[in-house]
């Protein structure tokens, strides 16, 4: 049964690395471990820069409870509306399998002058079928 959402109500929470005014640094990052049970190693991927999806896929009411959660803690974040799903093109995919670089390769007529052992293909230690 559908819920009655579309897929434009749907929002993600994203992180901004960044830190409210009013608040110490170690404060905040030891508030979030402590409030979403993280290890160090996690921090540093959430503080280390760039903006980090938190979590996506949620209705309005769950992102806006994970936004208040977050910046109780000190730390800032945002609410975004999830991007349009892309179109899975089954003739892109036909393009890219029929481009001139992979016709050409028949690996079974190539050579193997990168491989680390001789190919066992023309060794003098094959079995012949007669």
């Amino acid at each position: 049964m559908s819920d009655g959402l579309g897929e434009s109500d749907l929002s993600r929470v994203v992180f901004l690395s960044e830190i409210g005014d009013d608040v110490a640094a170690e404060e905040v990052r030891d508030a979030m471990a402590k409030r979403f049970n993280l290890g160090a190693e996690a921090l540093a991927r959430l503080f280390a820069g760039p903006p980090v999806v938190v979590k996506s896929n949620l209705d309005p009411d769950t992102a806006l409870r994970y936004k208040l959660a977050i910046e109780a803690t000190g730390a800032k974040c945002r609410i975004e509306t999830m991007p349009a799903e892309r179109d899975t093109d089954r003739q892109g995919y036909l393009d890219r399998r029929q481009h001139e670089r992979r016709r050409g390769l028949d690996r079974r007529e190539r050579t193997r002058a990168e491989a680390i052992t001789p190919d066992r293909r023309q060794g003098d230690r094959r079995k012949d079928s007669k």
